[in-house]
């Protein structure tokens, strides 16, 4: 049976496949880091250091790892899925022994010739059922290729006509955020004909570690209290590094202008004493900067000056509330 070639084949299960990855180490290293939470005694000092690095590291590093870029032409040129036919190869193997069974003399002499013509034609039968329930998988596999390749071909005359409905629907069908909300991280978005807005609902402090483990020269593990300053410093790398990758992200799928991210936080109202959601971070992310960017070596709050932001932090007391960054008109 033919199966979809190209872009199918290669965004619809490799980019995929390549997401239920990232998810899995963000889950991985999350997961690490709750059990490690737990343990009132830690018996392995150089494993559980080496989870906790990787943790930090995590946390911050969410803007390193991207979607690579969708080509959306070469979706729209991906021929549709060819209807598979049945193929009886089975039933024509079965039929031919039936037609050319000649019985022997041993047969004659026993009468066993009516049983094994009964047993042939009963072969014959499984076979045609074989065959049938091959062509039924294929056919299910077909339907499955077909429905994906009319909703990527919809997706992608919906974004060549620049209608923001099929940009949602795109982000919708890869689903690349998908490892961010492992570390309790979700978006709500619109988008406007060249540019999105997205309020990124960030994590509570709880996704920080409030301690640091290192090993001690006799192999020893020291836990510690986290610094403020260090604790503080660590969520804001967090939340830019999440509020990058976001941006990059889109930009890996729709062909937009920029991308207005709005860290989201629940943060205690001045004036009223509650806690509310509020913004702590505004960016406006043009992918073009993005791209000249190291993002290995980068410091993910450093690298916000690259950008038109709003963000007010201190290492002794955090984030305090932003305005939205205005968006460009």
């Amino acid at each position: 049976m033919a199966t979809l070639n190209g872009a199918i084949r290669s965004y619809g299960a490799a980019v995929r496949r390549m997401e239920r990855e990232q998810q899995r180490n963000a889950r991985e290293s999350a997961k690490r880091f709750k059990e490690q939470q737990k343990l009132e005694e830690i018996e392995n000092a150089q494993q559980a250091v080496s989870d906790w690095e990787n943790y930090v590291d995590t946390i911050q590093s969410l803007h390193k790892n991207c979607t690579e870029q969708i080509d959306w032409k070469q979706i729209e040129n991906t021929k549709k899925p060819i209807e598979p036919l049945l193929d009886s190869k089975n039933e024509v193997i079965a039929k031919s022994k039936l037609n050319n069974f000649k019985p022997s003399i041993l047969d004659k002499i026993f009468g066993s010739t009516q049983k094994k013509i009964t047993r042939l034609n009963g072969l014959l039968g499984q076979a045609k059922i074989k065959d049938q329930k091959t062509y039924d998988v294929n056919y299910k596999e077909y339907l499955d290729e077909l429905n994906n390749w009319k909703e990527l071909q919809e997706i992608n005359t919906g974004i060549k006509n620049n209608e923001t409905d099929f940009y949602k629907k795109a982000l919708q069908y890869f689903n690349p955020f998908s490892d961010i909300g492992e570390l309790g991280t979700q978006i709500s978005f619109n988008f406007e004909q060249n540019h999105i807005d997205i309020d990124l609902h960030v994590n509570s402090l709880d996704v920080i570690p409030d301690y640091e483990l290192k090993q001690t020269s006799t192999g020893k593990l020291s836990k510690k209290n986290m610094p403020k300053s260090r604790f503080n410093e660590l969520y804001q790398d967090h939340i830019c590094s999440a509020s990058m990758r976001i941006a990059r992200e889109v930009f890996a799928y729709i062909p937009i202008d920029y991308a207005r991210i709005n860290a989201v936080a629940k943060i205690i109202n001045t004036k009223t004493g509650h806690l509310e959601e509020q913004p702590i971070l505004s960016v406006i992310f043009p992918p073009e900067t993005i791209d000249n960017l190291n993002l290995e070596t980068i410091d993910p709050s450093d690298s916000m000056q690259n950008f038109v932001h709003n963000m007010n932090f201190s290492k002794t007391k955090g984030f305090s509330v932003v305005e939205k960054v205005e968006l460009e008109r």
